[in-house]
């Protein structure tokens, strides 16, 4: 039982803990370098496992940056939002690896989304203007093994849940 008193969290906080740090790092270094030098079967694993250790996190401080604006000082992260993130990546995440449909809306929605980045950057470097195009994707039901990386983001907001709970009153 808690008794002493919680202080008020920042909204999407956990984003800046180091293991939130460190996947975004293994992602980015395995989709940009790992891959091209030693493609193979962990490379592909590994970006899943680091997406899915990150990517819960993201979407709860995305909410909670959306709905804390007006409520900053009493701001306290909810469990309910981390679990409903948690299941709602394990959901999207097992329909891209399984479900063609899914996997063409992941790959067109992504291009979309990556589009005015590479645009921006062909204008400034005096290219044409690439047109919208989807992002590779590979459609493979062993990526399913790489689920468990939830726990990962479940366990970091899990605990920044408790840390920030109302204390109790002792009996």
């Amino acid at each position: 039982m808690r008794t002493s008193r919680a202080t008020a969290g920042v909204p999407g906080d956990t984003l800046l803990h180091p293991l939130v740090f460190c996947a975004v790092l293994v992602l980015v270094l395995n989709d940009h370098v790992f891959k091209a030098r030693w493609p193979s079967w962990w490379t592909g694993k590994l970006s899943d496992v680091a997406g899915l250790a990150m990517f819960p996190l993201l979407l709860q401080g995305l909410w909670e940056q959306a709905r804390g604006r007006s409520a900053r000082d009493d701001f306290r992260p909810s469990l309910a939002v981390l679990t409903t993130c948690v299941a709602l990546t394990a959901c999207v995440f097992t329909a891209i690896k399984v479900w063609e449909p899914a996997a063409e809306t992941w790959r067109w929605g992504l291009g979309s989304l990556q589009w005015p980045v590479r645009a921006a950057w062909a204008a400034l470097s005096r290219r044409a203007v690439p047109s919208l195009a989807p992002v590779a994707h590979t459609m493979d039901v062993t990526d399913l093994l790489a689920l468990p990386a939830l726990g990962v983001s479940y366990w970091l907001g899990r605990k920044r849940c408790e840390r920030h709970e109302p204390a109790r009153q002792p009996a």
